[in-house]
């Protein structure tokens, strides 16, 4: 019984009559047909449409693999290799190295000719100093490294340099070679000490980094102070941060001769800066790059990462001190000082460590003295996502913080245990995540747009970003979120733009999220699953974007990323309206940060959790004129006193509002003359704005409405006297009307050419339906699109920033919102909505059926008119209502969105029975439509009556041999095929075939056509040769080259030929997913030919992961309980099955039979194979 199952039960074995376009020949009042589009499989399906109305399907006739392999040969059983696992991150683990031992301390200075490195040889000195720091430490430095005994803790003076105070291969008993280096690195030196480097880390005699913690660690280690001039005033005049990291460097790189032995630092203030920037060097400079790639943990004691306020007690000595000395000043303090420039800039610069890096953060808890917190505990922590960063409160001040003289005392348990449990993570995450074996990751950045040329930076907003963007909240659907609000035309697009552009290197991926409506939204996330080439999920009904498979993918996506993976950033914009529910797709994950732009203040509310916000207000004074004066390219300083003074005026007219001033910029730089142009403009500004407030329709606007309306209005009216030939108002206006954020050029090209048929079916009349002006933006000249003119009008608006130009596969144009709002209200009582409407209609016929890129028509889809609105009650809607429901019916259908091309197709078939009667060729035709529809669906009982009805009527009014007749034979044919009745399918079939042999010969498409559909039934029956004569003839000039290869792979699989049936299939699944997309209904049948043959094959694992993707996406397209959707589920059942899962494989079998019986009917082949099946494996 099971090999019964395998020759009837086939996954999407849909046929469908080709797409093709008949002419009939012997009635004179029918004009035609046309196939429609097909299902996913079988053969190809037609349906009648006059030929005014053509809608030119694809034809596919292919079948689909068998659900189960059948019995293979012993020479073909045994199974091949289970299939190489997807590429990812190496767990490499290094191999441990014997380490030499040290043999001296190590003791740097300025003065010595070389020093001794581990292995007893000279090295080259370190970087020279300056005399005065030379001398300096030649004055301090009594001896070499840690003289005398090792108990003996008496500070001495150490040299500048790196100086080993512990060795387990000398110090430790027994003596062991050290595993790890530990090296300390003290802060500001206030008081000057010539003691820092040691009294750091000491309470009383105790060295807690020599007498503590080796004992601690989980390996042997050797432990080594870093001693530099940290003094903010004397003698450090001439060093900076970046010196002291270099130096540090330098050192590291001479005493290590084992390059991959773990190094774990341990910093105290201003230490914590001298490390990081140390890693910066390091991860940049080749030479050094060992010491980044080996850091493994990082343990920093009050380090001001983001500065503090012990900088500013020691400004004010040190400045005196500077002044007696006549020195100059360092960048000490300045890395130091709370919120400076320097010190943000090295946070930033910093911040994205190693990810085999960890990172421990101990930040005060008391008070120091009158001065109190230095450094806060938002300065002090990195606030790193998930278990990188370890945050530990400490009940000591700023001195106090790593200086114990116990072990035993509860502060020094808790760095010990913290420190040894971070060190043992570490060196397990060290192992599972290599270091420069892995390759560099490409960071993706899907951000359609890119802030202006003349964007003004806002230092007090973008600050403000940057600060509560970093504010973590455990308990968030993201870590970091904020939520910019304010006026629209604020900039808080452009805001968030600049964030994203300065920090592409930190996220990976930077998704933007267009949320102006739910399609714009479905629109944005197709482009951020294709960055990610995550497969697309699309579901059959398009209702809410809220369940869309593609959304879900995304959010699934980046809720899975792991500690492992880098930081992602979703920026969601104009996110005005929350009425639809765009909380619920809010993007969550302990990876993210999430920005979201809206007009409404309730916007924080978006993010589940805390969100912090941040108000986007009209722009400063200062910030205004900056504005103006970068499209006068002209700085403050260079500009004169009345330009200035012009430039403030205007921005104050603008009430600051960043959109109205970029949009005056761009008027008044067309000017050669900035002085004149900008009092010009401040006079046509002062006259627009008293007749705007005369006018009835101003009054109660909003004051930005009315300031983005004068500023529209004053740049159009310039537009229109210097460009006078043009229109580019009138592009303007209608762009307006487009549904999509962004107008790709191709909708106009394909407008061009449709619109030849939108006269042809109008009868000439197409300028009672689109204004004669929109005509001269798509001329044709030569059989090509002339654009000139459309190009001219585009281009004068970009210049005017009145549009925006938006680059990539299809380049177009963008419109702010404001923009947009302004240039609706332009002549509202003009049928705009028509215009637009006859425009996209004149694309969709360029789309459907194949005649221009099918792989524009999801960017098309964008801006289709909803449903709804198309049912239009007044003069016009008799017109359109026909030729747009089939139209836009098909483009539906070709999506695979059956069930909105089932209520067009519906409104459509009605409306010609009521106006043509049932037995109208035109009728039948919507009929035939709507069948197929329905047949696509698995409904296949309603599927018969219409086309029964539809060729008994043919045959009475056209005759038994007339090619619509044919044509609904053929279609009713497929049905019954699908229904399992392949006897009767294969009467049709033949009585098609010898019909069209002799009205139309042996080679002409058509016949081609109806011997695959034949092959197809033969083929379901068993008969390989039959079927394999008929294929073989269609050869090179079928009309679907791709769909007679996939039957010929079929046929070719079910006769053992394995091999060149897999070559085949996948040449075709693969020409699919680029032409189609990973979802379409004609892709997943490819996809599951292909899992057949790798079944057949033993190749078990391959298969199942076709499989498993087949029948995920099926339900999401089509339905659990759709035909196709459970033939993937028996597919996936024999798979298991032949892997040995038994009770899975059985379970899954099981529930597909009741299924069947339930959907199919106890009599349809398939349930009869599936049930036989089920009785077999349980016996």
């Amino acid at each position: 019984m099971a090999g019964c199952l395998r020759k009837s039960f086939g996954l999407f074995r849909w046929r469908k009559e080709s797409r093709e376009k008949e002419r009939a020949h012997d009635s004179p009042e029918t004009l035609g047909s046309v196939a429609l589009a097909t299902s996913p499989e079988g053969t190809e399906q037609h349906s009648h449409l006059p030929c005014s109305k053509a809608l030119v399907p694809v034809p596919r006739s292919e079948h689909t693999a068998p659900s189960a392999p059948p019995a293979p040969c012993p020479e073909h059983a045994a199974p091949s290799a289970p299939p190489a696992p997807p590429l990812a991150r190496p767990t490499v683990t290094p191999s441990t190295l014997p380490l030499q031992a040290a043999s001296s301390t190590l003791v740097g200075t300025a003065s010595h000719a070389s020093l001794h490195n581990v292995a007893g040889k000279a090295a080259p000195p370190p970087p020279a100093e300056t005399d005065e720091q030379a001398a300096n430490t030649r004055e301090h430095s009594a001896a070499d490294g840690w003289p005398g005994d090792p108990a003996d803790n008496t500070p001495r003076a150490l040299e500048a340099g790196l100086h080993v105070i512990f060795d387990s291969a000398s110090d430790s008993q027994p003596p062991s070679v050290a595993e790890i280096d530990v090296v300390a690195v003290h802060g500001l030196n206030f008081k000057g000490s010539v003691n820092h480097a040691q009294e750091t880390w000491m309470k009383g005699d105790k060295l807690w980094l020599k007498d503590f913690l080796p004992a601690s660690l989980p390996r042997p280690a050797r432990v080594m102070l870093f001693a530099y001039n940290s003094s903010p005033a004397i003698d450090a005049s001439a060093i900076k941060l970046d010196d002291h990291a270099k130096k540090l460097l330098h050192w590291l790189h001479l005493e290590r001769e084992d390059e991959q032995r773990p190094i774990v630092f341990i910093c105290h203030s201003l230490g914590g800066l001298v490390v990081k920037q140390a890693l910066v060097e390091a991860k940049l400079d080749e030479s050094y790059k060992s010491i980044f790639e080996a850091t493994c943990l990082l343990a920093f004691f009050a380090t001001p990462h983001q500065g503090g306020n012990y900088a500013s007690v020691g400004h004010l000595a040190a400045k005196i001190a500077r002044a007696v000395l006549k020195a100059p000043s360092n960048d000490l303090l300045s890395a130091l000082k709370k919120s400076s420039d320097e010190a943000t800039r090295r946070f930033e610069q910093a911040r994205h460590l190693s990810e085999r890096c960890l990172v421990i953060s101990f930040f005060e808890g008391e008070s120091h003295g009158k001065t109190g917190i230095i450094v806060d505990k938002s300065s002090a922590t990195l606030n790193l996502s998930g278990l990188r960063e370890k945050q530990v409160s400490m009940d000591a001040d700023h001195s106090t913080i790593c200086k114990f003289d116990s072990k035993d005392s509860s502060a020094c348990r808790l760095v010990l245990k913290t420190i040894a449990a971070e060190v043992k993570r570490s060196l397990e995450l060290a192992q599972k995540i290599p270091k420069s074996s892995a390759r560099p990751v490409k960071h993706q950045y899907a951000v359609p747009l890119e802030t202006v040329h003349t964007y003004t930076e806002r230092a007090k907003l973008s600050a403000e970003v940057e600060q509560k963007i970093k504010i973590r909240h455990e308990k968030g659907s993201v870590p970091y979120a904020v939520a910019l609000y304010g006026l629209g035309g604020a900039g808080k697009s452009q805001l968030a733009l600049a964030y994203a552009e300065k920090h592409k290197d930190r996220y990976n991926p930077i998704l933007w999220i267009d949320a102006t409506d739910e399609e714009a939204v479905r629109s944005s996330f197709r482009r951020c699953a294709a960055e990610l080439r995550l497969p697309e999920e699309r579901a059959e009904k398009q209702e809410s974007v809220l369940t869309d498979g593609v959304v879900q993918a995304v959010l699934r996506w980046l809720r899975d990323r792991t500690e492992a993976d880098d930081e992602w950033l979703v920026i969601v914009d104009n996110a005005d309206d929350v009425s639809w529910g765009i909380q619920k797709i809010m993007p969550k994950g302990n990876r993210g940060s999430i920005i979201v732009t809206s007009r409404d203040n309730r916007s924080v509310g978006l993010v589940p959790g805390v969100c912090e916000a941040v108000h986007v207000s009209v722009m400063s004074p200062v910030e205004g004129v900056a504005l103006l004066l970068q499209h006068l390219q002209l700085g403050a300083e260079s500009a004169s006193e009345a330009i200035r003074c012009d430039c403030d005026k205007i921005a104050q007219r603008l009430g600051y509002l960043a959109l109205a001033i970029d949009l005056a910029g761009a008027y008044i730089s067309n000017d050669s003359a900035p002085e004149h142009a900008l009092s010009q403009y401040l006079a046509d500004y002062d006259r627009h704005r008293d007749e705007l407030l005369q006018m009835d329709g101003s009054r109660g606007l909003l004051p930005t409405q009315k300031t983005v309306w004068t500023v529209w209005d004053t740049t159009l009216e310039k537009i229109r006297r210097q460009h006078s030939g043009l229109q580019p108002e009138l592009l303007l206006t209608f762009l307006a009307r487009f549904k999509g954020s962004i107008v790709p050029d191709e909708l106009f090209r394909l407008a061009c050419f449709g619109m030849v048929e939108v006269d042809a079916e109008l009868d000439g009349k197409t300028d009672e339906v689109i204004l004669a002006g929109l005509r001269q933006f798509l001329p044709l000249n030569k059989g090509e699109w002339d654009s000139f003119w459309y190009r001219q009008s585009r281009d004068v608006l970009v210049r005017y920033s009145l549009l925006q130009r938006v680059e990539g596969q299809w380049p177009g144009v963008s419109m702010h919102s404001l923009v947009q709002w302004r240039a609706m209200q332009n002549e509202p009582d003009r049928p705009w909505r028509w215009w637009y409407m006859t425009f996209i209609l004149a694309a969709c016929c360029q789309i459907t059926g194949g005649k221009e890129q099918p792989e524009f028509r999801r960017h098309l889809m964008v801006h289709l008119p909803g449903i709804s609105e198309n049912d239009i009650e007044d003069g016009d809607r008799a017109r359109y209502e026909d030729f747009v429901g089939s139209t836009f019916g098909r483009l539906y259908y070709e999506e695979g969105r059956w069930d909105e091309a089932e209520k067009l197709f519906v409104q459509v078939m009605e409306t010609r029975m009521t106006k043509f009667g049932a037995d109208h060729p035109d009728t039948l035709t919507s009929m035939a439509n709507l069948a197929s529809t329905l047949r696509n669906q698995g409904r296949w009982k309603e599927a018969e009556k219409l086309e029964v009805q539809v060729m008994e009527t043919s045959k009475t009014k056209l005759g038994a041999d007339h090619p619509d007749t044919l044509t609904s034979m053929a279609n009713l044919a497929s049905t019954l095929w699908n229904q399992g009745r392949w006897e009767e399918a294969e009467k049709l079939e033949v009585q098609v075939m010898e019909t069209r042999k002799t009205k139309l010969g042996a080679d002409h498409p058509s016949t081609l056509t109806s011997m695959a559909n034949l092959a197809s039934t033969l083929r379901n029956q068993g008969r390989w040769k039959e079927a394999e004569k008929l294929e073989v003839q269609l050869g090179a000039d079928h009309p679907d080259t791709l769909t007679s290869m996939a039957n010929l792979a079929s046929t070719l699989r079910n006769q053992g030929r394995w091999k060149e049936a897999e070559k085949l299939e996948v040449q075709v699944m693969e020409t699919r997913k680029t032409k189609l997309g990973a979802d379409h209904p004609s892709t997943l049948t490819s996809m599951a030919n292909l899992a057949s043959t790798y079944r057949n094959q033993g190749r078990w694992e391959e298969a199942e992961k076709l499989e498993v993707q087949v029948m995920e996406t099926s339900k999401t397209k089509l339905g659990a309980d759709h035909p196709s959707t459970l033939t993937s589920i028996a597919n996936l059942a024999f798979t298991w099955k032949s892997q040995d899962r038994h009770l899975d494989a059985l379970a899954l079998m099981e529930e597909c039979a009741q299924a069947l019986r339930r959907v199919l009917g106890e009599e349809h082949p398939y349930t009869l194979s599936s049930l036989a099946t089920v009785a077999e494996w349980s016996s």
